[in-house]
């Protein structure tokens, strides 16, 4: 199998877009299930994605719901994307949240109260692909590297995938950064 990004980009969008749809919820409980298994002590500052669900992304609402009950005093954080700068801007989950989709069909805040990069304690980071050295394939623009260099050095960083590790992304560069863990359906590895 061809393990550049571009390739397993286009792969593992191939998968996802494939699964049906009892499959999917399958997959976003059992991935619900491992985070449940994460050590959440000193996390004051949880950051996440919204999901674009009808693109099969992991359905990271139910972890908002499941923080919120079991862990109420861990604050939520989402990003919104300046597709122009190719940066993210990090605002709270609370009342003051306005959240609305973007012409790219992403939910993204519109107003509410930011929150700076350095607060955020954990990161669950969105791919499509990882290896088994914890390196990711995202999207392809950037938006988590430029991210991550925001954040302080003790950041958690815990990937959500679809689908188990392939063995090597051969095209990693200086500007990728390997992360802590990573949750899949089956289990949770950490790097």
């Amino acid at each position: 199998m061809e393990t550049r990004k571009a390739q397993l980009r286009k792969l593992f969008l191939e998968k996802r877009k494939a699964l049906g749809e009892s499959e999917f919820r399958l997959i976003n409980t059992a991935i619900l299930e491992q985070f449940k298994q994460i050590d959440l002590a000193g996390v004051n500052v949880l950051h996440l994605f919204l999901s674009i669900v009808e693109k099969h992304e992991i359905d990271t609402s139910l972890m908002v719901d499941y923080l919120h009950k079991k862990y109420p005093h861990i604050k939520i954080a989402v990003p919104q994307s300046n597709f122009s700068s190719l940066t993210l801007t990090h605002f709270l989950i609370d009342d003051d949240l306005v959240i609305e989709k973007n012409n790219w069909n992403i939910p993204e805040p519109v107003s509410g109260n930011k929150i700076s990069p350095e607060r955020i304690d954990m990161i669950l980071v969105p791919l499509l692909a990882i290896d088994k050295k914890g390196f990711r394939v995202g999207y392809g623009k950037g938006f988590y590297d430029r991210f991550l260099i925001e954040c302080r050095s003790d950041i958690k960083t815990i990937g959500l995938s679809q689908f188990e590790p392939i063995e090597r992304i051969n095209d990693t560069d200086e500007y990728d950064f390997p992360l802590n863990a990573c949750i899949t359906p089956s289990g949770i590895i950490y790097f």
